[in-house]
């Protein structure tokens, strides 16, 4: 939406000519700036620049799904256009001068999540990682990024690395592939990969930035070594490239997001004997994996891989969905007490906020209210 549409639509409401949804809209925009006259205030120029910025895109793309659908009306997109402007900018500040409206009934303790992981050996053996490093190289030994010995010596062919709810840790594995394994996650991998291909098995979520790799077999003919990632029912693979798989055990569908390269998804044992079942997919697009059902869609990937930079990014995300993330994040039990199935929201957060701050801020659109007791949060 442009200043000369927006104002258009003032200039009808003031005359009286404004439609419903045009009237609803004007409402609930200023309604925000009358609740809480400091939210701009608070915002310096760099965040306003960007809160203009997104709130544009925000609409522009609601209005072309609008246009492109046969009940097209010229205004009809402005009491969505609304709700995506609070929701937005209920995200971009923090409501200092809000009361608080999620309820703690004691102080709160329940602070974001951070470096935490422990490296399992076939042996047996568990090393509890260091939280004060972000990560691990593998080679002939474990040692942390900054060249630091983890351990000298591995035992067994196979590791595993496992964060807990609350935990985040990364791993750079022997051939130079990065990965970052996000909350309530655990990658299992050989100490050393074959010259055939390269395959890791995924539990819960994490962004891979592959290596590429080649193999020269007995005839000095060189060949591409693939990477695969096995996660639930599905296989991903690689030659080299950047992409985030989400496959939780508690979730309905694998997501599997490519951010450069290109990659073939397909059902855990039949990539092999069933060429059909691959699934090919380009950057920006994403394989999403229910059932035994493929489908790809194109998507904003900054919604989720923005984790791996310390943010939320949410687009008309339900409530639900959200949560499920913050109990992830901040090892929390999630209690539903009221019905929250149709709320939805937009914006943009810190994983390194306090969680009762986020909760305020979801709850300043009175959509939904929390209350905290100890390590769980009750939706009302």
């Amino acid at each position: 939406m442009d200043r000369k549409t927006f104002l258009e639509v003032l200039k009808k409401y003031r005359n009286g000519t404004a439609s419903d949804e045009e009237r609803h809209f004007v409402d609930v925009y200023y309604r925000l700036f009358e609740k809480d006259k400091h939210v701009l205030q608070q915002l310096n120029q760099d965040d306003r620049e960007r809160l203009k910025d997104r709130i544009k895109r925000e609409v522009d793309k609601k209005i072309a799904k609008i246009r492109a659908s046969q009940r097209f009306r010229p205004y009809g997109y402005y009491a969505a256009a609304a709700i995506i402007i609070m929701g937005l900018l209920i995200f971009f500040y923090k409501p200092v001068s809000v009361e608080r409206r999620t309820i703690a009934t004691q102080q709160d303790s329940i602070v974001p999540g951070k470096n935490r992981a422990t490296l399992l050996l076939e042996t047996g053996q568990e090393i509890a990682l260091s939280d004060l490093h972000k990560g691990i190289i593998i080679g002939d030994s474990i040692k942390y990024e900054d060249g630091q010995v983890v351990s000298p010596t591995i035992g067994g062919q196979m590791l595993t690395l496992k964060t807990p709810r609350g935990g985040q840790y990364a791993l750079t594995l022997p051939d130079g592939t990065h990965v970052w394994l996000n909350a309530g996650s655990s990658l299992r991998y050989p100490l050393h990969f074959g010259k055939q291909e390269r395959r890791v098995f995924l539990e819960g979520e994490a962004y891979f930035d592959v290596a590429k790799a080649v193999s020269v077999d007995r005839t000095g003919v060189s060949h591409k070594v693939p990477f695969r990632v096995q996660a639930g029912a599905q296989i991903v693979d690689v030659l080299g490239t950047q992409f985030n798989i989400s496959a939780y055990a508690d979730d309905t569908k694998i997501l599997t997001t490519l951010v450069e390269g290109n990659v073939k998804v397909s059902l855990n044992g039949v990539e092999q004997r069933e060429q059909a079942t691959y699934h090919e997919i380009n950057p920006g697009q994403q394989a999403v994996l229910q059932g035994h059902d493929f489908q790809v869609n194109r998507v904003d990937v900054s919604l989720f891989t923005a984790w791996k930079d310390g943010k939320f990014v949410f687009e008309q995300e339900p409530l639900a969905n959200i949560l499920k993330m913050l109990a992830r994040w901040y090892d929390v039990e999630i209690m539903y007490q009221g019905d929250a199935s149709s709320v939805t929201f937009t914006g943009s957060v810190s994983r390194y906020e306090h969680i009762s701050e986020i909760l305020d801020k979801i709850s300043y659109t009175q959509a939904v209210q929390f209350e905290i007791e100890g390590r769980r949060v009750k939706v009302m």
